[in-house]
């Protein structure tokens, strides 16, 4: 299943509200519950002021899911892009993710001249792990009660990808 990747605009936060609200995405982002239009609009409009690149994913037409570069704006950390990501729980498990994650890192490797991708991900969220690890995302370690999840401190796993692994993958 093939989806139309595109960048995100105002029209959109009604839709990633939806999304992000949905108690499945809920479980496994950094995003607070119960999340406004309003909140997207202007989580949207700030995207460039704090290095925040935006996309989303639509499949006939309905934004489906999303993810989001964040660059880094200390000098010696600029060659260091890290990403959020989401997908209606409806739409999960259909290669959205994976169409995203690639789109993220070909934007990344090839248009910010990153030298790094890196992820956070709750320990317990094994498929997601999977699909990281699938994609050549490589496990650095884990952070101990690192994110509030369900009134309690959760692991992470760090997880990275450098442009050599990146590039290397397609001259093999």
């Amino acid at each position: 299943m093939s989806v139309n990747i595109r960048a995100v605009t105002r029209e959109d936060a009604a839709r990633l509200a939806e999304i992000y609200g949905q108690p499945a995405t809920q479980q496994n982002t950094l995003q607070l519950p119960c999340p406004s239009v309003e909140l997207w609009e202007q989580k949207i409009i700030n995207y460039p002021n704090v290095g925040h690149i935006g996309f989303v994913a639509e499949l006939d037409g309905l934004v489906v899911g999303s993810i989001t570069l964040f660059t880094q704006k200390v000098v010696r950390l600029r060659h260091v892009v890290s990403f959020g990501i989401a997908v209606d729980s409806h739409y999960t498990r259909r290669g959205i993710a994976r169409q995203l994650i690639d789109f993220g890192l070909d934007y990344a490797f090839n248009w910010l001249a990153a030298q790094r991708v890196e992820l956070s991900v709750f320990a317990d969220n094994q498929a997601a792990i999977a699909l990281y690890q699938h994609l050549g995302f490589v496990v650095e370690g884990t952070q101990r009660q690192a994110a509030l999840k369900n009134g309690r401190y959760q692991n992470t796993i760090m997880m990275s990808k450098l442009a050599s692994e990146y590039f290397c993958d397609f001259s093999a």
